[in-house]
């Protein structure tokens, strides 16, 4: 690790390689105390994300955290020179598989890997802005809607976190969905209907950040049928649930700006409709 952040089996197979930065990485949401923290020295590199083949095949596809003193600037007219790797986690020296079957991967050790971010740190908006992690434009309108959902939540005491079913036991579709297959999102009322009063089917929760993409048509990424659980390390099982090509997380509930980590969404079967 550096600065408690894990270097992973799955990014050995770059080394030596060339890409382009993404993205510079000033906070990011982490998911065991669902908070916003201070991450430092850290860039995102173009569609890197993780294939969770070391973590038990961990299907979430996690942007990789890349720290500045792991990379070094180089010409893109150059060939570099592609570095002999092993690329199995045969030769891999350090823990990520305990034998309690818990996993370590950068998303279960980003509480600590970050810091904290207090609320009067202002200075979080202009370090987004002078990173390019965010446009002015998409930065107002991201501030403006997180403070619309607290309003809002003041007034008719909705959740500003996720949509409010009535369900005491909610309901369940198999569509057996595979990747490259094209669904269409259900309207937002559809959806609610599906939902118990904490907006979840079956546990997994329909957050403000999945209603802007009520309607719309997408192409299916693939199956999400395991994921570490960051909480507990544990790699657990997943029913019925699929990810939506491009189809991510941008936090707009968050006062901080929205979320740079353009995490995938999972959607419940029950929540799309197949169309050709």
């Amino acid at each position: 690790m550096l600065e408690s952040l894990p270097f992973m089996p799955e990014m050995v197979k770059y080394c030596g390689r060339q890409f382009t930065v993404s993205k510079r990485v000033e906070r990011a949401c982490e998911e065991i105390n669902m908070t916003m923290r201070r991450i430092r020295n850290t860039v995102f590199l173009e569609n890197i994300r993780c294939d969770g083949s070391a973590h038990g095949g961990c299907q979430k596809g996690c942007f990789i955290f890349w720290k500045e003193a792991w990379l070094k600037s180089c010409d893109p007219d150059t060939d570099a020179g592609k570095i002999s790797v092993e690329e199995t986690t045969d030769r891999y020296p350090f823990p990520y598989a305990l034998p309690d079957g818990q996993y370590i991967c950068q998303s279960t050790e980003l509480l600590h890997a970050t810091s904290y971010l207090p609320p009067w740190d202002l200075g979080v908006y202009l370090r987004d802005i002078r990173a390019k992690t965010h446009t002015v434009k998409k930065l107002i309108r991201l501030l403006s809607y997180a403070v619309f959902l607290r309003g809002r939540g003041l007034v008719t005491g909705k959740s500003h976190l996720y949509l409010e079913g009535k369900q005491s036991r909610t309901p369940w579709e198999t569509l057996n969905l595979k990747a490259g297959e094209w669904v269409r999102v259900k309207s937002k009322d559809d959806i609610v209907s599906t939902l118990d009063r904490q907006g979840k089917n079956r546990g997994l929760a329909f957050t403000v950040e999945m209603v802007q993409f009520c309607g719309g048509t997408y192409h299916v990424l693939g199956r999400l049928d395991k994921m570490i659980h960051e909480p507990t390390r544990k790699l657990v099982d997943v029913n019925d649930t699929v990810i939506l090509d491009q189809v991510t997380c941008d936090g707009c509930h968050s006062l901080r700006g929205g979320c740079p980590r353009e995490n995938y969404l999972f959607w419940r079967e029950i929540w799309l409709q197949r169309v050709n």
